[in-house]
């Protein structure tokens, strides 16, 4: 299958598994429920707990890509835990999202959900732990990961408006909600990152029309949506730039080649306690500059200041490739 016919592929199936799960009230944490038999309890949307919390142990939060769900974390949740040492200091969860929904969006919720699980599991912020969090992120999910360890500033509220954040006129939940998802803090309780395949630029030239195929056909979330809607009748129509005035974006418009949110994103960088590493999968080319793994070049998984790069000879849906696992499990085992 050549490259443009596989992007075909993925572009329909990436708007399948966009609209397959919204979710728009399921941020919060399923801690309670049992799992089927013989499977892991992984929920397609919001913070999962697929084993019993245990205080003292690291939590490892998967976050996956576009077009697929929390679920295909499964085969290295078990390799991992079959790993003694890894099982006695850590413990897997999983967090799913509809991937359509603007990025800044989806990590105001995975914040949401943070902040739930925390309340729910240790109230008095007793277990330390919780404090030297890990994010794994593949795909698009990396670019999530990295959403929750910088400080925003004012770069995200640009995109949108030339005025000042308080200025912004509104219904007082559709203000805190806009201001909440592109005004925000770095979660200090993540100390750890795991890129794996992310497209820190976006996606290539060619797949411009394919962009543009899936933007018309994903569905925005019901509540950013409506809120947007009461937000621009209720300012001026100079408060919003032209572009957002237009249009609700999505992660797809996003993910274009060093698109506006991207470059504000790869304009910020994490504290230095945050330690980053970069799995990048290639598939065609060199292994580096000029090599791909089918969908993102390693010009754009490729990210300056990390503390690991590790390639590997694979293609884009590399979390289940033994040599993934492996790497995933010495960078655990780092200190």
């Amino acid at each position: 299958m050549n490259r443009r016919r596989w992007c075909i592929w993925i572009v329909m199936a990436s708007v399948l598994g966009a609209g397959a799960a919204r979710g728009d009230d399921a941020a919060g944490p399923d801690v309670d429920r049992p799992p089927a038999a013989g499977r892991l309890r992984i929920e397609p949307i919001g913070l999962s707990t697929p084993s019993r919390y245990t205080p003292g142990k690291v939590p490892v939060v998967f976050v996956h890509g576009f077009w697929v769900g929390p679920r295909t974390w499964e085969p290295m949740i078990r390799a991992l835990e079959a790993d003694p040492e890894i099982a006695a200091g850590h413990q897997f969860w999983t967090f799913g999202y509809a991937t359509g929904d603007p990025l800044p969006y989806s990590a105001y919720r995975m914040r949401l959900a943070l902040d739930e699980v925390r309340r729910r599991l240790d109230p008095d912020r007793a277990d330390r732990a919780l404090d030297r969090m890990v994010v794994v992120g593949h795909s698009m999910g990396g670019v999530l990961a990295k959403l929750l360890t910088v400080d925003s500033g004012d770069r995200f509220w640009r995109l949108v408006s030339a005025q000042e954040p308080d200025r912004l006129a509104g219904e007082p939940a559709d203000v805190a909600l806009v201001r909440e998802t592109l005004v925000f803090r770095a979660r200090p309780e993540v100390q750890k990152l795991v890129f794996i395949a992310t497209p820190h630029r976006g996606g290539t030239a060619d797949q411009e029309i394919l962009h543009d195929v899936a933007s018309r056909l994903v569905r925005k979330p019901d509540p950013l949506r409506n809120a947007y809607r009461r937000l621009i009748a209720a300012n001026p129509p100079d408060f919003f730039t032209n572009s957002f005035r237009a249009s609700l974006i999505t992660s797809i418009d996003e993910m274009r080649w060093n698109s506006p949110m991207l470059a504000a994103l790869n304009a910020l960088r994490p504290a230095s306690a945050v330690s980053m590493h970069s799995i990048i999968p290639i598939k065609n080319g060199p292994p580096g500059p000029g090599g791909d793994d089918g969908l993102i070049a390693f010009a754009s998984a490729h990210l300056d200041g990390v503390a690991s790069e590790m390639v590997v000879a694979a293609g884009h849906f590399c979390i289940d490739d033994s040599r993934t696992f492996a790497e995933v499990r010495r960078i655990l085992k780092a200190r």
